[in-house]
């Protein structure tokens, strides 16, 4: 369509006013913020980690620690500092244990007979050296045992001494074919982080991990084209004799954390921290250098534009961490007990940088678990909203670079392109885990790529990475935070309907789901309209609740989301309504039925919460499984899939039991949880919540009340 110059101008003004209307920010902070914010310079800051192998707890990753330290001081964060915490196998940071460094000296893989090729030097590539691998010096055959990951693959075969071929599991494949076999090492191209493009590209080298605990082994990862051509090689009775040679020691040592703050007005006003994780293989650019140099980004935005003026201090002090996944944010938090007692909100970036077109990721922002609603979601989908309105219209040809937001100075690494984003529920998988679970409960606003065709792989460069994306995160960020960090209760009238009408819009959303489950013939009528029923009434609470989170958040007024709460309440007893006459017309009769567990003893049980914080799982540690034991974790129904024909839990267990948790308050029975994870997740039985909690009980994470 043609674009006429009067209509391009009404465009564009469109634009301008419909950003305008949005509550949080005014056009001159909006502007301020988008006109500093940078492409170019993350991109470069970029360019110096992806030339690092950022393993937890090892000189490179403190290498990379001093890199981001130097530039937090320069971009004027106050009181930046580096702190270290000591790791050993055993020391506790809250519910996690700490795991072990790792140094290497070298490490090269050898074919020597028939052929004389190296397979992989540590020195020029330290991706092909699995994470924590022993010294070893060893000359011998290679043995393919398959997947590697049964006992049946070893059953007719002699691995000691010998190094295995396999793609399985790589922390089981060294249980089996070293720790009970003497199998001297592993050579591996075991998947992982599959995707619907995983095995098309068969060059790619993947980041494999063993683990650290045990006392001897090593693993070399090669493409899934190189072990398939040894695998041929060995099937048509070819010998392979390979040399491995590896200098490297696993034991105690430390986890680096950069912190660095922006000072708010009022120290008593609680804290807003941005956090990302820092450590990752060589290049490691999208996951998750990106994040990494993106709040740096946010960082000096939101620094230079306060320290000179251009914005009004907050009242909140916003704060910024770069540390080890998962791992660092817990040590931190453990070791400054009065930072985590002031932190309001979060704001976690993994993998933001990605080129959709060349890494296939979409753009999130991802809400908070239904166990913390907050309206922190919110201004992030706000955001997003603005940058893709303005990306999509400098893509039209309808406004200009700047007002597309778009990167022009970083050597051509920035595209035209519009930003590729939504707005999806809660996903595991980082440093927001810690900050939403209950014991420490700060809404994360969590942004993220996903999928993408390149984690955990020698591809994962700086050539797939978009410095005009890595701008408009870097804005996005910096607005949000800049929102929470300032927000005040006088904002409340404005911002209230607003909120009010995203809550609406969601749970009309749900409705539809509703529908759906009342509909559902594999469900008998009484119980599908239980089902349905819960899930209205369940996503009303929540919404309601996260009305009332910036009332809570702000100090404002109690009642002061009154209108808000009744306008949901009505809607969602219209909604209710349809169901009930609906799920009458398939034959369930009476009033709506009573709940599924009604009468059943374990579901009138309250649990509460003991210990220490965190949630149960993390990247090297399991807290039931290490408390529990193998025989005892390995009979917990829901983390086993033994569900029953109303629901396939096996894909989403791990999401099941991290808001089981989340839910307990010492107030809810267990009947009350399932009701709550069975909106969130889909219908749950009730005897899977009782035995998982029964285990958590054991494991002395939770009490009975």
């Amino acid at each position: 369509m043609r674009c006429f110059p009067r209509i391009c101008f009404l465009v564009a003004f469109t634009t301008l006013c419909a950003f305008a209307q949005q509550p949080f920010l005014d056009a001159r902070q909006w502007t301020a913020l988008r006109d500093e914010s940078s492409g170019a310079a993350p991109y470069e800051n970029l360019r110096y980690l992806t030339g690092l192998h950022r393993v937890p707890a090892t000189p490179e990753f403190d290498q990379a620690a001093q890199f981001v330290l130097q530039r937090a001081r320069e971009y004027g964060l106050a009181d930046a500092r580096s702190e270290q915490f000591p790791v050993d196998g055993a020391k506790n940071y809250g519910l996690m244990r700490s795991y072990l460094a790792w140094t290497v000296e070298e490490a090269r893989l050898w074919e020597v007979r028939p052929e004389h090729l190296l397979l992989g030097d540590w020195k020029t590539d330290p991706i092909r050296l699995a994470d924590y691998s022993h010294t070893a010096d060893v000359e011998t055959e290679l043995v393919d045992v398959g997947n590697g990951g049964s006992v049946a693959e070893y059953s007719n075969q002699d691995v000691r001494g010998k190094i295995v071929l396999a793609d399985g599991v790589l922390a089981r494949v060294q249980e089996l074919a070293i720790a009970q076999h003497g199998a001297a090492g592993i050579v591996s191209d075991m998947p992982n982080q599959t995707t619907a493009w995983s095995g098309l590209d068969t060059t790619v080298v993947r980041w494999g991990h063993l683990d650290a605990r045990q006392p001897s082994g090593f693993a070399f990862m090669v493409s899934r084209q190189t072990a398939e051509a040894l695998r041929s090689r060995l099937r048509s009775g070819e010998p392979v004799i390979l040399s491995a040679h590896v200098k490297a020691t696993v034991g105690p040592g430390h986890w680096t954390v950069v912190t660095g703050t922006i000072p708010g007005t009022d120290p008593a006003a609680g804290e807003i921290v941005y956090s990302c994780h820092l450590d990752h293989e060589r290049p490691g650019a999208n996951d998750n250098g990106s994040g990494c140099v993106t709040i740096l980004e946010s960082a000096r935005v939101l620094a230079r534009l306060i320290n000179s003026g251009q914005l009004p201090r907050p009242k909140r002090t916003l704060r910024f961490t770069w540390g080890p996944e998962v791992e660092g944010t817990m040590a931190f938090l453990a070791s400054h007990p009065e930072i985590k007692q002031r932190l309001r909100a979060s704001i976690h970036m993994d993998m933001v940088g990605g080129d959709p077109f060349k890494n296939k990721s979409v753009f999130h922002v991802t809400a908070t678990p239904w166990s913390l609603p907050s309206f922190v979601t919110d201004v992030g989908a706000v955001f997003l909203d603005a940058i893709r309105a303005a990306a999509s219209g400098y893509a039209a040809g309808e406004t200009s670079a700047d007002a597309g937001i778009v990167e022009t100075r970083a050597g051509g690494q920035g595209t035209r392109n519009e930003l590729i984003g939504d707005v999806t529920p809660y996903s595991s998988g980082s440093d927001h885990d810690d900050y939403d679970s209950s014991t420490i409960a700060v809404p994360s606003l969590y942004l993220r790529d996903w999928p993408d065709i390149y984690i955990h792989t020698d591809h994962d460069t700086l050539d797939q990475i978009d410095a005009t994306k890595l701008r408009r995160v870097a804005l996005l960020g910096a607005a949000s935070g800049y929102v929470y960090a300032s927000v005040t209760a006088q904002q409340l009238p404005t911002l209230l309907p607003s909120l009010t009408a995203q809550a609406e819009t969601r749970l009309a959303q749900v409705f539809g789901a509703a529908q759906q489950l009342a509909a559902d013939p594999q469900l008998e009528a009484g119980v599908a309209w239980y089902e349905a029923r819960n899930l209205v009434n369940q996503t009303l609470q929540r919404e309601s609740a996260t009305l009332h989170s910036i009332i809570e958040f702000t100090g404002g007024l109690a009642g002061a989301d009154a209108d808000g709460a009744k306008a949901l309440a009505e809607q969602a007893a219209t909604f209710n309504n349809w169901l009930d006459q609906q799920t009458k017309l398939r034959g369930a009769k009476g009033a709506a039925p009573s709940a599924p567990w009604a009468g059943d003893s374990d579901a009138m049980r309250v649990p509460s919460r003991v210990g220490e914080f965190g949630p149960l799982t993390y990247q090297n540690d399991n807290v039931l499984l290490a408390r529990l034991g193998k025989e005892r974790y390995a009979k917990i129904k829901l983390i086993n899939s033994e569900a029953t024909p109303m629901l396939n839990v096996r894909d989403q267990s791990e999401l099941y039991a991290y808001e089981i948790v989340n839910f307990v308050n010492g107030k809810r029975t267990v009947g009350e949880i399932r009701d709550a994870v069975s909106a969130e997740y889909g219908p749950l039985p009730v005897n899977l919540v009782a035995d998982y909690l029964k285990a958590c009980a054991e494991a002395g994470v939770i009490q009975w009340k």
